[in-house]
């Protein structure tokens, strides 16, 4: 691996509000263009993958989510960019976190009161049995007693990070349920247990209406769940994971579905000043971010589920298509993209499932995508394909 050169991200590409965002986390952090943009990408992922669905060209329904894969060295500021950009996720996760915590001190005190009124029932039945009396009524207020036992709450959880299989179906087990694997620290995601099991993250990626996992005690059903998986890596890590486990991931197509960025080092020009920093962007899009959600959240508590189905306009479908035809005719034996087939032959349905979420988190009027946003969608995954 050599990264010998400095492409540029195409931020013009992005609409303002995004592009502002990530121009002033550049000038308040330093962090390269890239990194800041996956974790900007990302939170834009996280808000739509319970919403939308994208009608392709092609016929076929795809889900609103991205995967996402940065590689950047100690020092590149990691961690802030991912704390400060997706610091919404993380309040929310620390809220249903507390709220779990108080849930579960009531049911611990619930199920102590239970457990006592069950030892006193069967007393009084053991007691009755002794002495020869009719047990009905006890036995009868005993059944009703069992049926009233509390339930251990569960706890709404958002953000994985080291997941194993079973755990991830459990997040989203139920219908239509969302969870994001997300870490600065990426060796975490990559050495945690889902990535043993590379077929269920690729299922997931294809948004399937159906997934189970079988156990002993029983089977998980997730039906049309969702996950994003974001992770910032460091590059000797990412490689000792390519020795050992890239051609898996290669030909399986799991790392195909990723967005991978390598940016050049900002590291030497990052210099300092006196002045305060200034932040007017970033929490626009804090305040857009929770606005979603927000309206996510108010959606599936009315009990609705159904996601909106975004579909092209007449001219966004045309250049979709000549798009395709493109890379399609360099992916033969020889081609340009021979070497790549693996991502080129997924590269449009990422510009697809971009453009929806673009549309969908500037909350575009209508359900129909444009020209625009498509060919915007196109120029950012463009550089993607580039670094892939």
């Amino acid at each position: 691996m050599n990264k010998n050169h400095y492409r540029v991200y195409p931020t013009h590409a992005l609409y303002s509000a995004v592009a502002n965002a990530l121009i002033e986390m550049r000038t308040n952090v330093k962090a390269p263009d890239a990194l800041i943009a996956g974790a900007l990408l990302t939170g834009m992922s996280i808000c739509a993958q319970e919403d939308i669905n994208i009608l392709l060209p092609t016929g076929q329904s795809s889900p609103g989510m991205l995967f996402f894969a940065t590689m950047a060295d100690s020092g590149e500021r990691k961690t802030a960019t991912d704390k400060l950009v997706l610091a919404p996720i993380y309040m929310r996760d620390g809220e249903d976190a507390n709220e779990y915590q108080k849930a579960l001190t009531a049911y611990q005190a619930e199920l102590r009161y239970w457990q006592i009124v069950d030892k006193s029932l069967q007393s009084k039945i053991t007691k009755a049995l002794d002495k020869g009396r009719d047990t009905s009524l006890l036995r009868r207020e005993l059944a009703e007693h069992a049926v009233a036992k509390p339930r251990k709450p569960v706890r709404k959880r958002r953000v994985y990070q080291s997941v194993t299989e079973r755990p991830l179906m459990e997040g989203v087990e139920g219908n239509g349920k969302c969870v994001v694997i997300l870490s600065d620290e990426g060796s975490i995601v990559l050495n945690g247990g889902a990535t043993t099991k590379l077929g269920t993250l690729n299922k997931i990626w294809d948004g399937p209406e159906l997934l189970t996992f079988d156990r002993a005690d029983g089977s998980i059903e997730a039906r049309d769940p969702r996950v994003t998986v974001s992770f910032m890596i460091q590059e000797k890590l990412f490689k000792d994971f390519l020795d050992k486990r890239g051609e898996i991931v290669r030909q399986s197509g799991f790392l195909a579905r990723f967005l991978v960025s390598w940016p050049a080092s900002t590291q030497g020009y990052r210099f300092m000043s006196l002045w305060d920093p200034v932040w007017d962007h970033l929490p626009k899009f804090h305040h857009r971010m929770n606005e979603l959600l927000d309206a996510t959240a108010a959606r599936r508590s009315a009990g609705e589920t159904e996601r909106r189905l975004l579909s092209f306009s007449l001219d966004a479908k045309n250049l979709w298509v000549t798009m395709q035809n493109t890379v399609e005719s360099k992916l033969h034996d020889g081609g340009e993209l021979a070497s790549v087939r693996d991502f080129a032959s997924k590269s449009m349905e990422l510009v697809g499932r971009l453009a929806g979420i673009m549309h969908h988190f500037e909350g575009i009027a209508g359900d129909v995508i444009s020209m625009e946003t498509l060919q915007r969608a196109q120029e950012v995954v463009n550089y993607y394909f580039d670094e892939y």
